[in-house]
């Protein structure tokens, strides 16, 4: 607002001086009129990511729309020398990791006001968005409403358990954005608040299987057949108990596995473990439990376990016509 007096034309004094008139000017802005507007809480999740994938790639997020801050750019140029700021000063709950309270498993992660341009954020430390490289990215000259971006980026971690991680930071805003006032100076607008974001990841059980393939070889008969042993390595997520099944082939009658060449049949048969005669299928008590894997049996502390089996051809059958005999076994593992 401006109040300007005038007092007529200028006049001499009886003294044979002169008096002039006096302007006023004055400009009046509420310190809070313009400036930033924050909200308390925020959310921001990476969504279901299993535990392989988190163990070999990075996952990244951002809070939406905004890290808590809507602010009017600065209707004043030379942003950075006439000390405007919108600062963000971070604390986190868990010093910057996604933990898992049932275990205290952590996830590390990154912060950025911008990864793009690699514009990482550190805990406890002020970061200013007025800086050379956001300015016109971000669009903080020119009054127009700006959300204020914060993105995120878990870091490669190995052996970590099922379940939900989540970290909490808390954000103390601070900012001097700039009007334009009388003759062109900087009309501060400040002020301070502070937003909570909730960050979390949901970590969901995964494995990877090794089952090499199984050949008997050749012979003349039936009879010529030897057992042959295997081990398939089945790698889980720790913590995670399963079991595991093998499938019955394609070419099964009841009970019994069959390999198939030229509309001929040749019965085999798969069992648990080296010696006995318990057989290893995909259903009930035929599955086998992670507990009694033949090495590093127990609960999955994210190490390889091996489970051993036995092939036989069954006795007891006619010699098939002579040909390549096939099947093709499914390994299952359920948690």
């Amino acid at each position: 607002m401006s109040l300007g007096k005038r007092e007529g034309t200028p006049k001499r004094s009886k003294y044979g001086g002169l008096y002039g008139f006096v302007l006023l000017a004055l400009a009046i802005v509420s310190p809070n009129a313009w400036a930033c507007t924050i909200s308390p809480n925020i959310s921001a999740a990476f969504g279901s990511v299993n535990s392989f994938v988190i163990e070999s790639s990075p996952q990244n997020t951002s809070a939406q729309p905004s890290a808590g801050a809507v602010c009017q750019g600065a209707l004043l140029g030379l942003a950075v020398t006439s000390n405007q700021r919108i600062r963000a000063t971070l604390n986190s709950t868990n010093q910057g990791r996604l933990v898992n309270i049932e275990n205290n498993d952590a996830i590390p992660y990154r912060i950025f006001a911008l990864a793009s341009q690699n514009e990482q954020m550190f805990l406890g430390t002020a970061y200013n968005y007025f800086n050379p490289v956001l300015i016109d990215l971000l669009g903080l000259i020119g009054g127009q409403n700006i959300n204020i971006p914060m993105e995120f980026r878990t870091l490669p971690t190995t052996n970590v358990a099922a379940g939900m991680y989540t970290d909490t930071l808390t954000i103390n805003w601070n900012w001097r954005i700039c009007d334009i006032g009388l003759l062109g100076i900087c009309l501060a607008r400040t002020g301070t608040g502070t937003t909570t974001i909730n960050l979390s990841i949901m970590v969901t059980p995964d494995c990877a299987i090794q089952a090499p393939d199984l050949d008997f070889g050749s012979a003349p008969l039936v009879a010529g057949f030897d057992t042959v042993s295997r081990t398939i390595d089945i790698t889980c997520t720790k913590g995670s108990d399963y079991s595991v099944g093998l499938s019955d082939g394609q070419h099964a009658a009841g009970n019994v596995r069959r390999m198939e060449g030229g509309g001929q049949y040749l019965n085999y048969q798969l069992y648990k473990g080296t010696t006995g005669n318990s057989r290893w299928g995909n259903g009930g008590s035929e599955r086998r439990a992670s507990s009694t894997a033949d090495t590093n049996p127990g609960t999955p502390s994210g190490s390889s376990q091996g489970f051993t089996y036995r092939a036989e051809i069954l006795p007891g059958q006619s010699t098939p016509p002579a040909g390549t005999y096939t099947d093709m076994i499914i390994v299952d593992v359920a948690f």
